[in-house]
């Protein structure tokens, strides 16, 4: 039984599922701080480590754009959805900034998929079913004139886009696939109460709450269950401790405690697809890394999900290697990103788990150093 000292129900786990989907090898041209970068032997749980400023991010937002495209309107509607999230401003002043340095075009491929994201001057080819009309009789001399267009596609599919309009309108949400309206994305930084509701609310339709109750435990003896609450204006989230006789809010606890909810109930969220997680021993304390990592491995097999995981923390490299070992039936692989000095560009190496042993073990390099 899978998870059994967790309560965790069994999965019949397909790997041809997983081999099907999963990817492999990744090739990102003119995108962000990498002007090409490749990507090889990538696997079930991938922790990507590097100095700042190597792309770590920048990889999990190729990743993100990449598997959740199916059609050019995805692609372009998630790449709307991280530009508007990590810029964090008013949707007039949104800045289209994925291409490199000077560049007209982006490109992400596999074997098996390619995207890309041109710039280009030209007239409208198809843009009505993307973008929504101030009122049914709006004229735009955009739609007869050359202008400034994002070209977006994903394999033979394409499509043109204004690139002021597609800035500063609310793209819409008819016709776009559901996996690319998936949270597949942790930030850095605290999850929205929203978010982590949204998480739970799969993993509660799996009927596996006791998976996440009973890794509480281990994180924090002290938590013996996490509750919704549903109230007038929504939901809120609040925890039963051993030492508490009325629930405690969510909200009052450490930002660990939020991190760890988020991330355990976000992959079951995503099961049979992706989750990428960034930096993430952010407000988790480096004693419970390992336990983290257990958790993680044992997860990513029975909920099929493929993790991207970014981090700056040797402690979360070395305890990453630890389960590695100790846990063979999870393909996990460590990529190093660094700044290659004879051609100054962003590069990756893989490193197999008896390199990274010996690197951490014999003061060799790790997160680029």
């Amino acid at each position: 039984m899978v998870f059994s000292h967790l309560g965790q129900p069994q999965f019949q786990f397909d790997e041809s599922s997983m081999t099907a989907q999963a990817i492999q090898n990744l090739e990102i041209t003119n995108f962000k701080c990498f002007k090409n970068l490749k990507v090889a032997g990538i696997g079930r749980v991938n922790l990507i480590g590097g100095k700042n400023n190597v792309g770590k991010t920048a990889f999990l937002e190729a990743v993100e754009l990449f598997v959740s495209s199916k059609k050019a309107f995805d692609l372009a509607y998630v790449v709307y959805t991280i530009l508007k999230r990590r810029q964090n401003i008013p949707r007039k002043l949104i800045e289209f900034d994925f291409i490199y340095d000077d560049e007209s075009e982006l490109k992400i491929s596999s074997a098996s998929k390619f995207c890309s994201i041109k710039r280009s001057f030209d007239t409208i080819q198809q843009s009505d079913l993307f973008y929504k009309r101030e009122s049914a009789s709006e004229d735009d001399i955009s739609d007869i004139l050359p202008t400034d267009l994002l070209i977006i596609s994903v394999n033979s599919n394409r499509v043109s886009i204004p690139t002021e309009r597609f800035l500063n309108r609310l793209p819409m949400r008819i016709g776009i696939d559901k996996e690319s309206d998936r949270k597949i994305y942790i930030s850095s930084s605290k999850s929205s109460e929203q978010d982590i509701s949204i998480f739970l609310g799969a993993l509660i339709n799996l009927g596996i709450e006791d998976f996440l109750n009973n890794s509480l435990s281990l994180f924090d003896k002290n938590i013996s269950e996490l509750k919704q609450i549903a109230i007038e204006q929504g939901v809120i989230l609040k925890l039963k401790l051993k030492n508490k006789n009325s629930l405690v809010l969510l909200s009052s606890l450490g930002e660990g405690v939020n991190r760890y909810i988020a991330i355990l109930c976000a992959i079951w969220a995503n099961k049979d697809g992706f989750l990428l997680i960034d930096e993430i021993e952010n407000g988790i304390h480096y004693t419970n890394y390992k336990k983290l990592w257990e958790i993680l491995f044992e997860a990513s097999v029975a909920a099929n999900c493929q993790l991207f995981v970014t981090t700056h923390s040797k402690e979360c490299i070395q305890t990453f290697n630890e389960v590695q070992f100790e846990n063979e039936s999870c393909d996990a692989q460590y990529f190093e990103f660094y700044k290659n000095l004879k051609t100054g560009l962003i590069d990756a190496s893989g490193v197999d788990k008896e390199q990274l042993h010996y690197s951490l073990t014999h003061e060799g390099r790790v997160r680029g150093e």
